[in-house]
């Protein structure tokens, strides 16, 4: 079967004035509007036996809601699909939507509609439009396409958590911190991604959008304590679970140097490399040697 990337590759090629709108997460259009869409799948993003329907609410919505962190926007509404087979039962649909409902409530979301159909397994399709938080043409949003030599590489939060306590954490969309990046960073807009698919992902997918070679610190990764320590106990390598484990839901973005000082004042904001004129994205060892993050290794939809 073909890769997810030879999959997009191919759509962007059909689809009228895809360059405008399938290169990120989430589209920018008229009136400064964002949409974007996700989709969970019974056995393969989650399972009723390990997965309680709350766990399942929370997070289909909260992972649209952070490809509406990483443009910077404010979600306002949502649309829900969901297709159930016939063995779920009412109070499983209801624990599901109170919790969706609580996460839309946090993030001042509001649910306008959807569908329902019946289904072997469990789909949930969510829509969120949202809008951005600074007025301004389409090329001015945070987009993937955004980083240029000479700028920094930015982190929120830490990575490798969601990988290290077996993707059990909860989703939690960087939507203030989006805005305050997107605000703090208005002359320049910065390059920016969700690292849904892991922090190697994030680096290799903006320095190919961008068409610069982008390197980072391997000893600047920022790394929580209780992830060591959980590392250490499931004898894990730590570095891979940071750079290609998935799910933290943190963002990655690049910025001038001077904005980047801006940003730096910002809690939770890590300064961990630098872009070039080049290709690729690279890890920095402690020799100096620089070795190329792979794609293969980070979440493959279609393994």
């Amino acid at each position: 079967m073909p890769t997810e990337q030879e999959i997009l590759e191919t759509i962007r090629k059909i689809i009228p004035n895809s360059k405008n709108y399938l290169f990120d997460d989430a589209a920018i259009i008229e009136k400064n509007l964002i949409v974007t869409t996700d989709t969970l799948v019974e056995n393969t993003h989650f399972t009723l036996k390990t997965y309680t329907p709350e766990e399942i609410g929370w997070k289909a919505l909260a992972v649209n809601l952070s490809d509406i962190a990483a443009m910077g926007g404010k979600p306002l509404y949502a649309l829900v699909s969901l297709s159930l087979p016939k063995h779920i039962k009412i109070k499983w649909i209801e624990r599901f939507y109170k919790e969706l409902v609580t996460c839309a409530k946090r993030y001042k979301t509001k649910i306008i509609g959807g569908n329902l159909a019946k289904s072997r397994e469990i789909n949930i399709t969510i829509t969120v439009i949202g809008k951005a938080v600074v007025k301004t043409p389409r090329r001015g949003v945070s987009t993937r396409s955004n980083a240029k030599s000479g700028d920094l590489v930015f982190t929120t939060g830490t990575f490798g958590d969601a990988a290290a306590q077996n993707y059990k954490t909860k989703t939690l969309p960087q939507i203030e911190l989006g805005q305050k990046i997107v605000r703090a960073c208005f002359k320049h807009p910065p390059a920016l991604m969700d690292a849904s698919d892991g922090l190697a992902d994030c680096l290799i997918q903006i320095a190919k959008q961008s068409n610069v070679k982008i390197i980072i610190d391997r000893d600047k990764i920022p790394i929580s304590q209780n992830t060591k320590k959980a590392v250490e106990m499931l004898n894990k390598e730590l570095l891979n679970l940071a750079l290609y484990g998935g799910e933290d839901y943190q963002l990655v973005g690049t910025a001038s140097r001077i904005d980047c000082k801006k940003l730096e004042n910002l809690k939770g904001i890590k300064i961990i490399g630098k872009v070039i004129k080049g290709n690729g994205a690279f890890l920095k060892q402690n020799n100096n040697k620089l070795v190329k993050l792979d794609l293969q290794k980070t979440y493959e939809h279609f393994k």
